[in-house]
């Protein structure tokens, strides 16, 4: 497996904006081959913080949706309506050892 868990900050005036487009990402990302878990989730602390959670089959399967058409035109727009940089981590979650 391969997961995907980023914090998203944006902007007061491009909350409403960057919400419809977390829509489309969900709706897009939901659609691919290889995808398990794709949410946003809001922030109890704030109407402007998000956080994202993605878990896919394999990087490769990531890869292909992160490149496509449709995420080249959602990306630009939404980090464009962020406050401050967004944190993102990726992970390969195949298991190395118990803990």
């Amino acid at each position: 497996m391969y997961l995907v868990a980023g914090h998203f900050v944006c902007t007061p005036e491009g909350r409403d904006r960057a919400v419809e487009l977390m829509a489309e990402i969900v709706k897009v990302g939901r659609a691919e081959e290889g995808i398990n878990q794709y949410a946003f989730y809001g922030s109890p602390e704030s109407d402007c913080a998000f956080f994202l959670f993605e878990e896919w089959q394999s990087k490769v399967a990531h890869d292909v949706h992160f490149e496509s058409d449709a995420m080249a035109q959602l990306v630009p727009e939404f980090l464009g309506l962020m406050a401050e940089a967004p944190d993102v981590s990726y992970f390969d979650a195949t298991l190395a050892g118990k803990l």
